[in-house]
Parts: C-alpha cells; sequence; structure tokens
C-alpha cells in the first residue's frame, strides 16, 4: 500500500494533503503536475487511501507489514511497475498490515513527520485499496492511447453522479490529464463547477499548457519537483540495494525523477549504451556523414534516442565545466577524466556553446514529435562541426 512516508522530495505537497485530511479541507480537485516517474502515482495513491482509510493514524502508530494481495515492492516514486489495479501500471513501494497496526515506539518513519495521517493498512477500505478492488477509488479508462476524449469523461461524469459504496468520498484519478481535448475539459468543466459534495478529483499531468484556463482556475495544482540527486542516490542504495557507482551514475541521469532512476539501474542496456555513446563522441570529429547516419538509425532503432541525448548533454556540460573551471573535479564522466580534460583544452567556448545549443534543439524536436532518426542525425552533424572549431 502506497504511503506518505514513501514518498521522496516532495515535502510541500505532502504538507498541503496532510493538512486537508486532518482539517477535512479536501478540495474537489487537484493537479498533480509532475513529469513521468516524478511519483504522481504514488501521491495520488497514498492520499486516496489515506482519505477512504477507515481507521487513519498518525505514522508513529502503522507498522510495515504487508496487507494481502499487495504486490512487492517497485521502483519508488515511479510509475512503470507492476500494476496495483487493472488500469495501468503504478510503482510504488508497497506496504500495508494485515493485523493491529503495531506501535513503533514513538518513531515515525523516517522523512515524515509523526503527525502525519497514514492509511491504517488493516481495514476493509485500505486492503481493497492495496489490491486495486476499491469501488470508491476509480481510474479513468481511455478509448484511445493518444487523448482523452468527450465520451471518456461523459462515462466518468455519469458514474459519478453514483454515491460512494463504503466511504465518504469517492476518487477519481485521471492520468495523462493533460492528453484531454478541448471538448473533453468543456465537458469536465460541468462537474469541476458543480461537483457532488463526496468526488475529489485528481489529474495527473505532464505539463499545463494544454489545460483550459477555466480548468486550472477550479482545481489545486500541486507542481512535483525534481528531487535532488543525494536523495535519488540514496534511494536507490537503500531500497533497491544498487552499488554507489551505478547509483550515483543512474541518480544523475534520471533528472530528479527516482522513477526514471529505479528505471535506468534495471535496464541492462544502459551502461551499454553509455560505453558506446562515449566510444563515439570520442571520435566524432572523424566520423563521415554515413557513419553518423548509421549510427543515428541504430540508436533510433532500439529506442534508445533520448537517452543517448541525456548522455551527450552530460558529455557537453563536462567539457565546459572543465573548460572554464581549469578543473576535473564535479565532473559525471569520472572515468574519462583525462580525455575530457585535454578535449576542453583544444575545444573553443564558441564550439561547446554551439554543441550546447545543438543538443537542446534536438531535445526540443524529440518532443515536439520530429522523426527520431533525423533529430539524432542533424544533432550529430552539429556536434560534429562544433568540437571541430579551435580556438578560443
Amino acid at each position: 500500500m502506497n504511503r506518505f512516508s514513501e514518498i521522496i522530495g516532495q515535502d510541500i505537497i505532502v504538507s498541503h494533503l496532510q493538512n486537508a485530511l486532518r482539517t477535512g479541507g479536501v478540495s474537489h480537485a487537484y493537479i498533480l503536475n509532475g513529469a513521468k516517474g516524478s511519483g504522481r502515482h504514488m501521491i495520488a495513491r497514498s492520499f486516496s487511501a489515506a482519505l477512504l482509510c477507515e481507521n487513519a493514524r498518525p505514522a508513529k502508530y502503522v507498522s510495515d507489514k504487508k496487507a494481502p494481495g499487495e504486490n512487492a515492492p517497485a521502483a519508488e516514486n515511479g510509475e512503470n511497475a507492476p500494476a496495483v489495479d487493472k488500469v495501468e501500471n503504478v510503482s510504488a513501494t508497497e506496504t500495508g498490515d494485515n493485523a493491529p497496526a503495531a506501535d513503533t515506539g514513538g518513531k515515525a518513519p523516517a522523512g515524515v513527520d509523526a503527525g502525519d495521517l497514514e492509511p491504517c493498512g488493516q481495514c476493509l477500505s485500505c486492503i481493497q485499496a492495496a489490491s486495486g478492488t476499491n469501488p470508491d477509488i476509480i481510474t479513468l479508462e481511455r478509448e484511445k492511447e493518444t487523448s482523452i476524449g468527450v465520451g471518456d469523461i461523459r462515462k466518468m461524469r455519469a458514474d459519478i453522479m453514483i454515491r460512494p459504496y463504503r466511504a465518504a468520498h469517492k476518487v477519481y484519478i485521471i492520468p495523462d490529464a493533460e492528453k484531454m481535448t478541448p471538448a473533453a475539459q468543456n465537458a469536465l468543466l460541468k462537474t469541476l463547477e458543480e461537483p457532488p459534495s463526496y468526488a475529489v478529483l485528481l489529474l495527473l499531468a505532464d505539463g499545463t499548457t494544454n489545460f483550459l484556463p477555466t480548468v486550472m482556475s477550479r482545481a489545486v495544482t500541486l507542481p512535483l519537483r525534481p528531487v535532488p540527486e543525494d536523495a535519488v542516490e540514496n534511494c536507490l542504495r537503500e531500497r533497491f540495494g544498487a552499488e554507489e557507482e551505478r547509483a550515483r551514475l543512474c541518480a544523475r541521469f534520471s533528472g530528479g525523477s527516482i522513477g526514471r532512476a529505479a528505471l535506468l539501474l534495471e535496464n541492462d542496456n544502459f551502461a551499454k549504451l553509455r560505453e558506446k555513446t562515449i566510444s563515439f563522441l570520442r571520435r566524432i570529429t572523424e566520423k563521415d556523414a554515413a557513419e553518423i547516419a548509421a549510427f543515428a538509425r541504430d540508436t533510433a532503432a532500439q529506442e534508445e534516442t533520448r537517452d543517448l541525448i541525456d548522455f551527450v548533454l552530460t558529455w557537453n556540460r563536462d567539457l565546459l565545466v572543465c573548460r572554464s573551471t581549469l578543473s576535473t573535479e564535479n565532473l559525471i564522466f569520472t572515468d574519462e577524466v583525462q580525455y575530457i580534460k585535454e578535449a576542453a583544452q583544444k575545444a573553443s567556448w564558441s564550439g561547446l556553446q554551439a554543441a550546447s545549443e545543438a543538443v537542446f534543439r534536438a531535445r526540443r524536436r524529440l518532443f515536439s514529435n520530429v522523426n527520431a532518426e533525423l533529430t539524432l542525425q542533424m544533432m550529430l552533424l552539429e556536434l560534429r562541426a562544433a568540437y571541430r572549431t579551435r580556438g578560443r
């Protein structure tokens, strides 16, 4: 079962939701705004379970035993882990209790206030929430993968008029809410304007630019922040048993997302792609157009475009750091110190700046759904030209 004590690096959001639980001032709609793997689903599950729990209690009285039907630990704060319900994969460290909650000696779990309310893990609501069968926690099912249409919202609106089966509230979770069409948002607006007293909507979104102003004004927006790198590293080491060097590398490439860091940790191809990318970048100034095209084609075919762009961005970052500070401290590619030092001395400021701009352009193109292979080709050709630039 998801608990607030498992959430890392989102103290402001946890504090806001805890205050709502304690005072009864729960809003009818929240927008949890964060990238994939940032912990949106985990927060939504924790809040839903605590809100519907028949005996929510302070964290210091909740034990860490598992409830029946719970999954094994998965990617903390992430989103690509064993499914918690029939609708979508949700990542979390599942913790619950099928026996009377044990007093932990008056100590709250690390990272959580002793007075924070947690789901007890033993009532029927908690057991159903842990197994994904709670009838008062509904995750929106959509017909199309690429969008949420007006028909999807109308089905939810029809269900929302049915009162809760057991609890005082009925929670609706809308994953990928940023994919709602304007018509779907207008349909949702009717519910947001006159919601039933028991209804709570949790909109999980990767960005809010696609939301209508009228929708934004009728929901509480809670932005998820990137988790500090050291916190991500500690999580990988303590909860996943990762080795120090591997945990540090995955944390650095996670972008502050524990979910992404966990996926990188489990991805055997991550280390291989790193070595392949470094080997290619070392000799990129000697590559011809055909070799660059072949490398881009192979990378795109393996669906490794995003990771490769992140590697290139970090590589160029190390060159800039070394060039500006004349020091090899604070480098990310610590096993390439000698080469980076020599390359940074030869590179020009204009060349390194041009290389950075090329990488950021590639990221924007990828986000805009430009063909991945062509995006990589253009980026690598621009990098070759930039790294060939010599001088000041």
